[in-house]
């Protein structure tokens, strides 16, 4: 089998799973209904992927990995523009934000398909560990320009502040039907580079 149709193979199962846990949950998502979606046999799996878990990292290394991109490309980047010296907290902060915003707008199911990996794992634990092993590198090097543009805040204090803000900036992507609400509520327009601009700001006073 040549790669193309290897590669072709994975990638039909990788939608297939997709779109079938998006659109039915992860209980009627079974292996045989994805790979008859795929329209491949169940061994499939084994072979292209090993496991279901691993089948699941590489839905998740789909959407994660772009971000995780963007986020590097952006840091490194303002960095570069801003030597000999160092850019701004704001900018440091909307570099984070911008690929979870644009992320969002480009992918709007995605709420739903997270929440039903999430729940499709035999162990949580291993979608939790996975999600790390994606994103540890970025953590890290945010971490390391956070040191540089505020070298007066203590590291154990500096590195709390990044775990909420990180936690906030990913309520930008999962925390929108309880944002509309307060916005509704409040009479404000729901726009999103606005709001961005506002958290940029709220989390750089902190």
């Amino acid at each position: 089998m040549s790669e193309d149709n290897i590669s072709d193979t994975k990638t039909k199962i990788l939608d297939a799973a997709e779109r079938l846990i998006t659109q039915f949950g992860p209980e009627k998502a079974s292996l045989r209904k994805i790979t008859e979606e795929a329209g491949v046999n169940v061994a499939a799996i084994n072979y292209h992927f090993g496991s279901k878990n691993n089948m699941l990292y590489a839905i998740i290394a789909r959407f994660i990995n772009p971000i995780v991109q963007e986020l590097l490309n952006g840091l490194e980047q303002i960095m570069q523009d801003a030597a000999p010296d160092l850019p701004s907290i704001e900018d440091i902060i909307r570099c984070h934000l911008v690929p979870m915003l644009n992320f969002s707008i480009a992918n709007p199911n995605y709420e739903k398909m997270f929440s039903g990996l999430y729940l499709y794992y035999d162990d949580e634990n291993i979608f939790k560990s996975q999600i790390k092993q994606l994103t540890e590198k970025t953590t890290k090097y945010y971490a390391e320009c956070l040191i540089k543009v505020l070298p007066d805040v203590p590291e154990k204090t500096l590195f709390k502040r990044l775990a909420i803000f990180k936690n906030m900036g990913t309520g930008i992507m999962y925390g929108d039907c309880i944002m509309e609400e307060s916005l509704e509520v409040l009479g404000i327009d729901n726009n999103r580079e606005e709001l961005l601009e506002e958290m940029v700001k709220f989390a750089a006073a902190g």
